[in-house]
């Protein structure tokens, strides 16, 4: 952002500079809690009361395009499949017992580690399998989920 900033700015006269002190006390004037798009309500507002006309937000991450880390053991001796377990890869999108969750590891004996949108590993005992997941949409270079936001004033 800094080797573009000074451009942008040049090239757009409507934009504006804004720093982060100023973005927290808009935020904290406002109510709102620490969340990366509250933080662009409060850039966008200039700290003034805002009504928020949706309930959801739809959050997006940027994932690689392919597995890199290819061995594993002291010497690369372990070859790690990359390509579909039973069917599933990384990084596809998966409902397990009524949530959506995305596919962070696969065991060749049949299990899955699920994380959330945010990349945390969801703690679920017992691990779920692959018989009891169902895929719903399968990897790209986005995770997308939709997340309810709840405004308290």
């Amino acid at each position: 952002m800094n080797s573009i900033r000074t451009r942008l700015l040049k090239l757009l006269p409507e934009a504006e500079e804004t720093f982060g002190f100023i973005t927290k006390e808009h935020r904290h004037i406002m109510g709102l809690q620490k969340e990366h798009y509250m933080d662009a309500v409060a850039i966008a507002s200039h700290g003034n009361t805002v009504s928020f006309n949706v309930k959801n937000v739809l959050i997006k991450k940027c994932i690689a395009n392919g597995d890199y880390q290819q061995t594993k053991g002291v010497r690369s001796e372990q070859r790690i499949p990359t390509g579909k377990i039973q069917g599933f890869r990384k990084f596809d999108k998966v409902s397990y017992s009524g949530n959506e969750y995305f596919i962070k590891g696969r065991m060749s004996t049949g299990y899955a580690i699920l994380m959330n949108i945010e990349g945390s590993k969801v703690d679920l005992k017992p691990i779920p399998k692959f018989d009891r997941l169902e895929r719903i949409s399968a990897r790209k270079s986005w995770i997308i989920s939709q997340k309810t936001i709840y405004i308290y004033w």
